[in-house]
């Protein structure tokens, strides 16, 4: 009996297809996916690393920024309560000396009462004393006008309870009733604002009666 041999074309095409084929050989094919995985690992480590060199420089910077933000924050504390201290300070000198200039401008005024005062003893002519009196008069007056005190007329004027204040009301037939018709002390202005009421008495309507005229009746407050 005889045996036909195969073809030599199929023979290679066999060894071929062999050679193309993927490996059949598991342990072949795992170290090559853990060589491949491997790779990428080191891929992504080598990419993490400048991230977190990056988040620590910022850090840096903001705490940098920080310290310098308190540090200012100090300074300007400190400024500020040396300012407190400076206003307060200026604060008790003006009212301690708010009134030199006036007080300085005052003592020639009190030099002249003095000096007149020492002559009263050895003179004999009392008009001379109140010629000097009135000169003295006349300077303090001039004086606290300088610095914006001024009196006002009252006298003949309506009561006004904002600049007088009343100290009897007295019964007139010669003026209008709440009218004042004479004053006790002077009032004065500083500069606009009323710096003392005037004292003042006020007039008011006579009461009637059947008795006939009756003296003048006065309340006094």
């Amino acid at each position: 009996m005889s045996h036909k041999k195969a073809p030599s074309h199929i023979k290679s095409e066999d060894t071929h297809a062999a050679g193309t084929r993927p490996s059949d050989d598991p342990a072949a094919e795992h170290d090559s996916r853990n060589s491949a995985g491997a790779g990428g690992a080191e891929k992504e480590e080598g990419t993490a690393l400048p991230a977190a060199e990056e988040l620590n420089a910022l850090v840096q910077q903001k705490e940098q920024e920080r310290q310098e933000l308190y540090d200012r924050l100090l300074r300007t504390m400190a400024d500020y309560d040396n300012y407190k201290k400076r206003v307060s300070k200026e604060k008790d000198d003006l009212v301690r000396y708010g009134n030199e200039k006036i007080v300085r401008d005052l003592l020639p005024v009190l030099d002249n009462f003095e000096r007149a005062a020492g002559q009263a003893e050895s003179a004999a002519d009392g008009a001379v004393i109140r010629e000097g009196i009135e000169l003295i008069l006349k300077q303090l007056r001039t004086v606290l006008e300088k610095f914006g005190v001024k009196d006002f007329t009252s006298v003949g004027s309506p009561f006004d309870p904002n600049r007088h204040e009343a100290m009897v009301h007295q019964e007139s037939t010669e003026h209008e009733e709440n009218t004042v018709i004479s004053e006790f002390q002077k009032g004065y202005y500083l500069h606009d604002r009323l710096l003392r009421p005037a004292l003042v008495a006020v007039s008011k309507r006579p009461e009637s009666s059947e008795a006939g005229d009756t003296p003048a009746d006065v309340t006094v407050h």
